[in-house]
């Protein structure tokens, strides 16, 4: 038998026991059948999670986790579990490369066991999700290859190929190259697909390097449904494959259709979703926490509960409440007790994630819109600019864009463009869009100056550094050689002391910088040029990279590169405490330092593993918040001058912003208008003082002195920097 090549789908008559969320369907319409597999495929991720230990030890180590998190043993993330060493010696006796006997903290377990749904986070540790307890009562390996299979891609096509005829790892990457157009540059993704099979006894050696399945694999595929490359060919016309809208939504986009008032009133609100490298789908996360809000929750429990689930500290997580409420998923409903609205309820309990963007597109600006926009395939750059006339700038618009990306309604037909699915155009059918705004209104127009000069310093210097890293020869230098001054430029325009490093046997950038308390901290970057655009482990030597962290003692390590292809390298660097930055994340980096004054104290979380990048991209959303309460409490000031010519106390000012998309605290109107007094004492006056801070009354300054006496003092800071990148 040759490659299937038919689609076909494996289907039971009876409904496998052990898992609730096993993909199993009795569909007989073919269109209907397609619109399933197109659905089944969304929901699942590219990605096959990683386990320490080796495949020897995988099905068995899984077995005793969910017996040790049964046992109420998983109640502190950073501990180990207790794993006894005659687990390692029986898997010694199996063929294949001995396992790796070091445990890992229940942590990283966490992560593995959350992604294929045994597990979920609770009261700072681990418990059983129901599929957990399921697979806990019958744990064979047809029941964790089930989880696999209804989270995974391309797992129940490859063994379905096998069982087509023995087949080597090489045939099978072929195969999906070929018909699922991968886009992978090594076998990799295929090896971790074809090691998982083996592992739980679903293929076996057939002689010649080749494999074939077993009865157990036979019987699993009879189970589970198999995506076809036909159900992934998008149509020329739009084919609408959804449900109708259910009625708690239906009425919200019934509404919306009524006025433009609505469409007006629709918030602009920062957007802010954690988004790890183990969980990168931000609308996968976002089910995730509505879930967990179905019944009434104390703000602390949630917030608490996000953090954990994420990997994330408490306090990273405190930006994500307003947005939650301004998006419609959440609302208080008791002084500090939050439960999912009717509509975000209804969207869990239909499973259809294009439920979660009919309700955004009810309460924000810029969501079925910005598919009009895109629908014939524009750049991101021309995106942005309409974006800015709906009150959006890059950074919202940017959220959005990967909402719309994760549902399928919009596509990257090439690096920076945008372009709408034909999902997305079925989809665009329904939805009551906005007028296209007129830039009469001031306050467009000078967001639409702004983002046109972010756009110009974006272009010059993500897109250098993007462009360079594709580019090893470029500028007539050696190898790589000027992606390495890029990244030393972006380092040092960041405030970091930076140099590039002569000559082999070292480094490419070393970087330096201080502390709060004052401590010198080293990092060495080593920077590779790819023009394949994908650095895999093979660019990367352990031993050296090792080498080069004592050399220069080094406290931390990073690799910058174009992208980073396959699970290998990332699980080197995870195990190593290496960070992996793309060259577009280092532009965006670089370029919010710059925009928002951002200390290298702060920016260096970038080196931090696991999880800086995440809470950089907090702090990043944090003071852009911040910076935000400033200007909100500036602008009550020039309000109150001009209407009434009287002072005003921080909490009308609170009161007031009640009515705006921001929805500023009290705290954070009160710590804004303490920063400016620190920084900018003749912007504003204090009126008369209250013991009670929230009733002192404050007016307006000389904020125009003010703002231009900190512009003088910039620019003679920067007047004063040493020319010399290396000085």
């Amino acid at each position: 038998m040759g490659p299937n090549t038919s689609g076909k789908v494996w289907i039971s008559n009876q409904k496998a026991p052990y898992t609730p969320d096993m993909a199993s369907t009795t569909v007989t319409d073919p269109s209907q059948e397609m619109a399933e597999q197109r659905a089944l495929w969304r929901r699942q991720t590219n990605s096959l999670p990683s386990l320490r230990g080796g495949k020897r030890v995988w099905f068995a180590l899984v077995v005793e986790l969910v017996e040790q998190i049964a046992a109420g043993k998983a109640q502190v993330l950073d501990s180990r579990p207790d794993v006894p060493a005659e687990f390692f010696d029986v898997a010694t006796r199996k063929v294949g490369a001995a396992p790796s006997a070091v445990t890992s903290t229940w942590r990283e377990y966490g992560s593995f066991l959350k992604s294929i749904g045994f597990a979920q986070a609770a009261r700072g540790g681990l418990d059983l999700t129901p599929s957990g307890h399921n697979f806990r009562t019958s744990p064979v390996p047809e029941a964790l290859g089930a989880a696999l299979a209804s989270r995974f891609r391309l797992f129940v096509e490859s063994l379905a190929f096998v069982s087509n005829a023995p087949s080597t790892v090489e045939d099978l990457d072929s195969h999906l190259r070929g018909l699922y157009e991968t886009g992978w540059t090594s076998l990799s993704g295929t090896r971790d697909r074809i090691d998982w099979l083996d592992a739980l006894g679903l293929v076996e050696g057939a002689g010649g390097r080749r494999w074939k399945t077993t009865e157990v694999g036979e019987a699993l595929l009879s189970r589970c449904v198999s995506v076809s490359p036909e159900a992934l060919v998008t149509s020329p016309t739009a084919v609408r494959d959804f449900s109708e809208a259910p009625p708690e939504i239906g009425v919200l986009l019934s509404q919306l259709s009524t006025t433009n008032d609505l469409h007006e009133a629709r918030s602009t609100y920062n957007i802010w979703v954690p988004s790890p490298a183990a969980s990168p789908n931000k609308v996968e996360n976002l089910r995730t926490i509505v879930n967990a809000a179905l019944d009434p929750t104390d703000r602390e429990e949630l917030l608490g509960f996000i953090a954990d689930t994420f990997s994330l500290q408490r306090s990273s997580v405190d930006s994500m409440m307003p947005f939650l409420r301004a998006s419609g998923l959440l609302h208080e409903i008791g002084l500090g007790v939050y439960q999912a609205t009717t509509p975000a309820r209804s969207w869990i309990e239909s499973e259809e994630d294009i439920n979660f963007i009919r309700i955004l597109h009810c309460n924000m600006r810029f969501v079925g819109e910005m598919i009009r926009t895109v629908k014939p395939g524009v750049t991101r750059a021309d995106m942005y600019l309409e974006s800015a006339k709906y009150g959006l700038n890059v950074d919202k618009s940017r959220w959005i864009a990967s909402f719309l990306e994760d549902v399928g309604l919009v596509e990257q037909p090439r690096y920076g463009s945008l372009r709408a699915t034909p999902l997305g155009l079925a989809f665009l059918e329904e939805l009551p869009l906005a007028s296209a705004p007129t830039t009469d209104d001031p306050e467009q127009v000078l967001l639409v100056e702004q983002t046109q000069r972010d756009l110009a310093d974006l272009n010059s210097r993500t897109d250098q550094l993007v462009t360079l890293s594709k580019a090893p020869h470029a500028q007539s230098l050696g190898s790589g050689k000027a992606f390495e001054i890029a990244v030393r430029d972006a380092f040092l325009t960041m405030g970091f002391h930076a140099r590039t490093i002569s000559g082999s046997g070292d480094t490419d950038v070393v970087v330096s910088w201080r502390n709060q308390a004052g401590d010198e901290l080293v990092a060495i970057v080593e920077v590779k040029s790819r023009s394949n655009g994908q650095v895999t482990h093979t660019d990367i030597s352990d031993v050296a990279l090792e080498t080069h962290l004592s050399q220069n003692r080094a406290n931390y390590a990073a690799v910058v590169g174009p992208s980073f292809a396959g699970e290998t390298i990332k699980n080197m660097a995870a195990k190593r405490s290496w960070a992996l930055v793309d060259a577009q994340r280092l532009g965006e980096i670089t370029e919010a330092a710059v925009e928002l004054g951002l200390s290298p104290q702060t920016t260096g979380l970038l080196f931090k593993v696991p999880g800086g990048l995440d809470e950089l991209a907090h702090a990043i959303e944090q003071r852009q918040r911040e910076l935000s309460v400033v200007s909100f409490a500036v602008s009550q000031l020039v309000n109150e001058q001009r209407e009434t010519g009287d002072s005003i106390t921080a909490r009308d000012m609170s009161r007031d912003g009640r009515k705006s998309d921001l929805h500023p605290t009290l705290e954070e109107v009160l710590n804004a208008l303490s920063h400016v007094a620190r920084t900018a004492p003749e912007a504003i006056r204090e009126m008369h003082k209250h013991d009670d801070v929230k009733f002192s009354t404050y007016a307006l300054g000389d904020v125009s002195a003010a703002a231009s006496r900190l512009r003088a003092l910039a620019n003679a800071m920067e007047t004063s920097l040493p020319q010399d990148p290396n000085s």
